[in-house]
């Protein structure tokens, strides 16, 4: 891990300058959002849509005024079209645990952001492999009775 005085060792020759090369503080997740939908070109409404996210909620954790549910965070997470690290990322600034490669949910979740599919695409593996799904609460096939 580096050090978070890094900055000083660079040689700065004045306090401008050491102020200058100073970490900035890390983004909220509103604006990590933000900046990563203005990066990307990417319009609100068409991530919302992709995101399956009720509208007004997800507008909400956009502009920081909500706090979502790692699951929310994850349907995010699809409608952005995010890899596995940048969804990580994105779950770690929505104060939840990032995906972990010792949950079969979250490498069959991370597969899915790897290979770009759709969160219907996702929800739909889940469910054939037992895991909870990430829309519509949890949802999975466990102890259902089969007709």
């Amino acid at each position: 891990m580096a050090d978070e005085w890094d900055f000083m060792d660079k040689g700065a020759g004045s306090l401008e300058q050491a102020l200058a090369d100073m970490s900035s503080p890390d983004p909220t997740l509103s604006e990590w959002i933000r900046g990563s939908l203005e990066r990307r070109g990417l319009a609100r409404n068409v991530v919302i849509r992709g995101s399956r996210l009720n509208q007004t909620f997800a507008y909400q954790i956009i502009a920081g005024t909500r706090r979502a549910s790692r699951d929310k965070l994850l349907q995010l997470a699809f409608g952005m079209g995010l890899r596995r690290s940048e969804a990580s990322e994105l779950l770690e600034r929505g104060g939840t645990n990032p995906l972990s490669s010792g949950c079969r949910r979250d490498v069959v979740i991370a597969f899915c952001l790897e290979r770009r599919l759709t969160l219907v695409a996702c929800d739909d593996l889940l469910w054939s492999l037992g895991e909870a799904t990430i829309c519509d609460g949890g949802a999975t096939r466990r102890g259902a009775v089969d007709d």
